[in-house]
C-alpha cells in the first residue's frame, strides 16, 4: 500500500498527478497568491501542485494521519524547499477541522466518490469559503457504477457482471475490504442532488465519459437492467461550485 512506500517512491507518486490536476483544476483555478484548502489531502499532490503554481498558503485535510515526508522532498526537487512553511496537512474531516480561516478555493480530487454522507459533507464547506469570489472546485473519478467503478485491478464493469463470491478471490483482502466499505456508490445523480440539497450553485461541470465505451454494447446484457446506462457510461465528473454568498 502506499502508506509502505519510502520516501523516494511516494514522492514519485506525490509529482505524478501533476498533469491530471493541471487538466481538471487549471481551467477552474488559479492557485497563485491564493490560500487553499485541499479535501482529502492524503499525502500532497494537490498541495504540491498548488505551490508549484505560487499558492500563498495550502493547508490538507485528511481522516490518515499526515505524512509529510514525500511532499517535502517533491518540493525541494522543484525547486521550491523554501516553501516547506507554506502548507500544512491535518488529520481530521471537514466536520471536524478547527478554526483555519478561509480560503479563495477549497479543491477535492478523487474523493467524493468515497463520501458516504454527500449533501452534509457540501454543506459543511461553508465556512471554509465566507467571501464573494471563493470557489470549490471537486473532481470525482471513477464512478461506482462506471467500468472502473470497482477501484480494483477487475476487467470492466466485473463488480456488475460477476458476483461477489466469484470476485474476492481475485483480489487482494486490504483492496477488497477498502471496496467493501469505503466506496458510496455515487452516481452523477446523486452527486446533483447533494448540490441541489446543500444550497449551492454549481457554476460548471464536465463529464469524463468512461474509459471502456468501446466494450459497452458487448457487456451491457451482462449487467443487470434496472441501471441506467447513463451511470454505467460517465466515469467521473469535474465542476466548480459556490454558495449564494459568494456569488
Amino acid at each position: 500500500m502506499l502508506e509502505d512506500l519510502p520516501t523516494a517512491e511516494l514522492a514519485a507518486y506525490v509529482r505524478k498527478w501533476d498533469g491530471h490536476l493541471t487538466r481538471y483544476f487549471g481551467p477552474r483555478m488559479d492557485p497563485a497568491g491564493k490560500r487553499i484548502l485541499v479535501i482529502g489531502s492524503q499525502f500532497g499532490p494537490e498541495i504540491l501542485w498548488a505551490l508549484k503554481r505560487g499558492a500563498a498558503r495550502v493547508v490538507g485535510v485528511d481522516p490518515a494521519p499526515a505524512r509529510t515526508d514525500a511532499l517535502e522532498a517533491a518540493l525541494v526537487e522543484a525547486g521550491l524547499g523554501d516553501r516547506l512553511d507554506a502548507f500544512e496537512m491535518i488529520s481530521g474531516t471537514t466536520h471536524t477541522l478547527g478554526d483555519v480561516g478561509g480560503f479563495d478555493y477549497v479543491m477535492s480530487n478523487n474523493v467524493f466518490e468515497h463520501i458516504h454522507d454527500l449533501a452534509h459533507t457540501l454543506m459543511s464547506l461553508r465556512r471554509f469559503v465566507p467571501a464573494r469570489g471563493n470557489r470549490i472546485v471537486i473532481f470525482a473519478d471513477p464512478l461506482f457504477y462506471s467500468s472502473a467503478g470497482h477501484h480494483l485491478r477487475a476487467g470492466p464493469w466485473e463488480h456488475l457482471t460477476r458476483s461477489a463470491a466469484e470476485l474476492e478471490p481475485t483480489v487482494p483482502p486490504r483492496q477488497w475490504e477498502a471496496y467493501r466499505t469505503q466506496l458510496n456508490g455515487m452516481t452523477i445523480t446523486d452527486f446533483l442532488g447533494a448540490v441541489r440539497d446543500s444550497g449551492m450553485i454549481l457554476l460548471d461541470l464536465g463529464i469524463v465519459p468512461d474509459r471502456a465505451m468501446d466494450r459497452f454494447a458487448e457487456l451491457r446484457p451482462l449487467i443487470s437492467p434496472g441501471l441506467k446506462p447513463m451511470d454505467l457510461c460517465c466515469e467521473g465528473i469535474a465542476c466548480t461550485l459556490a454558495f449564494p454568498e459568494n456569488i
